[in-house]
């Protein structure tokens, strides 16, 4: 990586957590993740934070059944044709993250969405909050995807994988409200009570049936990376790929209780 980028992640790490790395031994989950981002982004991260490159991969190590369907996929917004679509769908951006419309009801995006999305796509998202270089050469599209319902919640389960191992699973739901709600769990669903953003779920989660192969398919997708967070969708017990996170928060998360950066940071050995 170039040193003047090895400096603003640095320089970023301490205006956001308000403390100097030591790149030589860092400790907390938050620091080993800025570690990450200097020494550790690889070609292969490229190409599987591209949220359209990354599904040839997923077919290869487990298969395309777990892939949701793509309706089409486009240069600009202009060259979407609407007619062609379901009823429901989600409209995304590839080269980055929180760029998406859903669309439910036989509705269609208004004219505004024209500009917001082609504004999407000027964005170089490796820049926009904390130099996560992965993202840097992703050539930005826009493609049109099968919208699945859960629930209202839209819930997913954020898998954190450490040396190929899953250890944690942040539970995440509600995501169409004000007031998201994330919990940690165990493998085995025991709940931790901590999470890094939201509000701690008041009701007992139960624990999905078909977790175990959840887990499988994070610790196949997981085995190259020394630490990478595998989202998964689970619907009616039919288990979708979601996208592989590798600085999830870009490493500025802050967790509640605050012991668990260090928890988590022993977990990744670099």
């Amino acid at each position: 990586m170039d040193n003047n980028f090895k400096l603003k992640i640095l320089w970023k790490y301490f205006l956001r957590k308000g403390r100097i790395i030591n790149l030589k031994k860092p400790k907390l989950f938050t620091e080993k993740i800025q570690w990450l981002k200097i020494y550790d982004c690889t070609p292969i991260k490229t190409q599987l934070a591209d949220k359209i490159l990354v599904r040839d991969w997923i077919k290869q190590k487990i298969g395309e059944e777990y892939l949701k369907k793509i309706y089409g996929i486009y240069e600009k917004y202009e060259d979407i044709d609407f007619s062609k679509f379901p009823d429901e769908y989600v409209i995304k951006t590839n080269h980055g993250c929180n760029m998406q419309l859903l669309v439910i009801e036989g509705g269609k995006p208004d004219e505004s969405q024209k500009d917001r999305f082609n504004n999407f796509l000027k964005i170089n998202y490796a820049f926009k909050s904390g130099y996560e270089m992965q993202y840097k050469d992703i050539k930005p599209l826009i493609f049109v995807e099968e919208f699945i319902k859960n629930t209202n919640e839209l819930f997913e389960y954020l898998i954190f994988c450490f040396n190929g191992k899953p250890e944690y699973i942040l539970f995440a739901s509600e995501k169409r409200t004000n007031k998201i709600c994330c919990t940690m769990f165990d493998t085995e669903w025991n709940n931790l009570h901590f999470n890094y953003g939201g509000y701690l779920h008041e009701k007992p989660i139960p624990k999905p049936k078909n977790l175990d192969k959840m887990l499988e398919i994070a610790k196949i997708l997981s085995r190259d990376f020394k630490f990478v967070r595998v989202d998964l969708h689970n619907i009616d017990g039919k288990i979708y790929f979601g996208e592989m996170t590798f600085t999830p928060a870009s490493g500025y998360m802050r967790f509640k209780p605050g012991k668990y950066d260090r928890i988590l940071g022993d977990k990744l050995k670099l």
